[in-house]
């Protein structure tokens, strides 16, 4: 569901101005409005995303869904993914308030710049590895049977 938010963050902007520029009825540049489509964008993609994933899941079997949960807790590419996506929410969201203070309400600042900072760090893991520098190997893999993971 966080790489379908951060495409529908990416998504959601480019679909805005393009739809902006091509209604009837020419509109005026809104920021609040603009916020407000990416942060509709990125939950609405995140749910059709979380539901395709959950009929997959319930579709699976055993051995299928436990290679996919070791394939996730141990993907680096997927953690420099939500660190990157994490770090530019919350920069987002404190920088689209400080910006734009009187263009939008104070919740569609926070979660509108949250959305669209998640987006850019989204954007930029993904820019990073196409251009080379993927996200590091782990030193060793543990496997999920191993006894030193169980919990204490």
């Amino acid at each position: 569901m966080k790489s379908s938010f951060g495409i529908g963050a990416i998504c959601g902007v480019p679909l805005y101005f393009a739809l902006m520029v091509s209604s009837r009825r020419p509109r005026k540049f809104s920021m609040e409005r603009l916020l407000n489509v990416s942060t509709l964008s990125g939950v609405g993609v995140a749910v059709a995303g979380g539901a395709v994933a959950f009929s997959r899941n319930a579709l699976s079997d055993a051995a299928t869904l436990k290679q996919r949960r070791v394939e996730l807790a141990y993907s680096a590419s997927q953690r420099r993914e939500d660190d990157f996506g994490t770090i530019g929410a919350i920069l987002g969201a404190c920088l689209a308030p400080a910006i734009f203070w009187t263009r939008a309400g104070l919740l569609d600042l926070t979660l509108g710049g949250g959305t669209l900072g998640y987006g850019g760090g989204f954007l930029t893991h993904h820019w990073q590895t196409s251009t080379g520098s993927p996200a590091g190997q782990s030193k060793s893999e543990i496997p999920s049977d191993d006894p030193r993971m169980r919990r204490r």
